[in-house]
């Protein structure tokens, strides 16, 4: 999802109108919606403001940052959301399980499942560190080489 689209989300779960937005940012109603169509993306100092507006994180709306620990976090929280990636606790402790896709949604569990496999094989012996820097590399055309191994 865009920053403009989860901004437009977050507006909107709040029966916000643009112009709402606009003024509680104190900024122009077009500003508000260049943001949300994609024509142009809010400075950092006006996502924060933005975010503060909605009552949300601002992480919740940037795009992920997978250098920072919250960016990850957010970035799983998406992936909870759109590919019913679930977090189970099993003995105290805390896994991510990509569980079935739900109707409509693509399929991250086949996808895991592809990885756990060569994975396997990387621990297992079966494929050098090389090989399998190489099979994630080229991800997803590697999907037919880890078959054929």
């Amino acid at each position: 999802m865009t920053v403009g689209e989860k901004i437009r989300k977050f507006r909107t779960e709040q029966n916000l109108l643009q112009k709402d937005l606009a003024q509680k940012c104190r900024m122009s109603e077009s500003a508000i919606r260049n943001y949300e169509l994609g024509n142009r993306t809010p400075s950092p100092k006006h996502l924060e403001v933005i975010a503060s507006a909605l009552g949300v994180s601002v992480f919740a709306i940037s795009e992920p940052n997978l250098n920072s620990e919250l960016g990850v976090m957010h970035a799983l929280f998406e992936m909870e959301e759109n590919y019913n990636l679930k977090v189970v606790e099993e003995n105290g402790i805390y896994c991510l399980q990509a569980a079935p896709k739900k109707r409509g949604q693509a399929s991250i569990s086949d996808l895991v499942i592809e990885w756990g496999e060569a994975n396997k094989k990387y621990q297992a012996g079966e494929m050098t560190k090389e090989e399998y820097a190489h099979w994630k590399d080229t991800f997803p055309e590697s999907i037919a080489i880890n078959r054929r191994k």
